[in-house]
């Protein structure tokens, strides 16, 4: 049973139109465009319409999202996380001026 999302917890623009809105666009419209558009048939929904840039920001989302699963998912990469954060609990952290330090002492002596 697919789950139901209103448009508006996507995007607060969103608009239903028909199909024969398509007709009346042209590019000066819809680079003017500030809504999103799902176009629908019979009160059926059949696409949606939404500026280029939204698109890139939600693939960006979209691939953040997938990189995030895909750590989530590697048992040695979520152990990593894990005790990474232990450290930081802990205490066992060191300044970023530390670490820069130690870096050109090491660099130093190679």
């Amino acid at each position: 049973m697919p789950v139901s999302i209103p448009n508006s917890y996507i995007n607060p623009n969103v608009r239903s139109v028909g199909v024969s809105k398509l007709r009346s666009l042209n590019a000066t419209q819809l680079r003017g465009m500030d809504k999103t558009l799902v176009i629908q048939e019979n009160d059926q929904p059949l696409a949606v319409l939404l500026k280029y840039e939204e698109f890139l920001a939600m693939q960006k989302e979209l691939l953040a999202l997938l990189e995030t699963q895909s750590v989530l998912s590697d048992q040695e990469e979520l152990q990593d996380i894990v005790s990474g954060m232990d450290d930081v609990k802990k205490g066992r952290t060191k300044t970023v001026h530390e670490v820069r330090r130690s870096l050109e002492k090491h660099k130093e002596k190679a």
